[in-house]
């Protein structure tokens, strides 16, 4: 009997497949695997990943018939994608789904009390307190996710615009942020109306990097993302966890812009979101408890 951990997000999808003791036997990397994709674009991530699991680990793929899958998917919360998740005829021995944020809360503390908060290409807190699990924010970009890769992006943009017209000072990250669409901004228009939170995600690193060179609008921009997650911190410390975790694939470069007194108060996760997945696979299958790595 093997165990998989997916953790598919709005830019990439991980896995990782163990056998019952934790020995890792193979990795899997694939794109974006968000609801918001749809159904088909999302399990189609989900299964590139795990292919790539069993590759590593030199087995065929009647090989998932003896696998249990604990899979963490981004936009879970959208009307109907949990049903057509429940739908889905998968390959594997047994399958449970639940958000993304979910599987790196339980990678993060197991089951015991705690928060998180995500900062990828979105962003989110999630706490367990007293039996109960709590979400606040993370409701979709770009009415909600403050602080996350593609609201970043978002504001690259809007700051990069207002510099065409004379309304905010020029300097090479606008001018970086501009090149992408040839300076030209009926083409950034164009790009606009198909552009996903993935898309505007994208521009995140640039505006890191630009921050790290001392632009100043970049680093304005690094500090308000720091304060909005500074704040989906602050409210869980609230709620009365005495325990919150910081993960993401932004969560290393945003704590060097977090107030020092919430920076401070972080704590270390136990594992990752895939090993939440395990952790949720072997729950279900009643096999094992979490397993942490480090």
């Amino acid at each position: 009997m093997l165990f998989l951990g997916v953790d598919g997000g709005g830019t990439r999808c991980r896995a990782r497949l163990e056998t019952a003791d934790g020995q890792v036997l193979g990795h899997g990397l694939a794109g974006p695997a968000s609801m918001r994709f749809g159904l088909e674009a999302a399990l189609g991530s989900v299964m590139s990943a795990t292919r790539q699991t069993l590759q590593e680990a030199g087995l065929a793929e009647e090989a998932l018939a003896n696998v249990y899958a604990g899979i963490g998917l981004a936009g879970t919360g959208q009307r109907g994608a949990r049903a057509a998740l429940e739908a889905w005829r998968h390959p594997f021995a047994g399958a449970w789904f639940e958000g993304d944020g979910y599987l790196a809360l339980l990678g993060a503390f197991g089951e015991g009390d705690g928060g998180i908060v995500i900062a990828g290409t979105g962003s989110i807190a999630l706490t367990h307190y007293k039996g109960r699990t709590k979400r606040i924010g993370g409701y979709g970009f770009p009415v909600s996710d403050e602080g996350s890769g593609a609201d970043l992006g978002l504001n690259a943009i809007r700051h990069s615009l207002r510099t065409l017209d004379g309304r905010a000072a020029s300097s090479e990250f606008s001018a970086d942020v501009l090149a992408r669409f040839a300076h030209d901004p009926a083409a950034l228009i164009a790009w606009m109306e198909t552009a996903t939170a993935t898309d505007y995600a994208a521009l995140a690193p640039l505006v890191a990097r630009h921050a790290q060179a001392k632009d100043t609008a970049a680093r304005a921009l690094m500090h308000q993302a720091g304060s909005q997650i500074a704040g989906l911190v602050e409210s869980l410390f609230a709620s009365g966890v005495k325990q919150v975790a910081l993960t993401g694939g932004l969560a290393d470069v945003l704590k060097t812009y977090l107030p020092s007194a919430i920076a401070n108060r972080l704590s270390t996760p136990l594992a990752d979101a895939i090993s939440g997945g395990v952790f949720l696979a072997k729950k279900r299958a009643s096999l094992s408890t979490p397993r942490s790595e480090g």
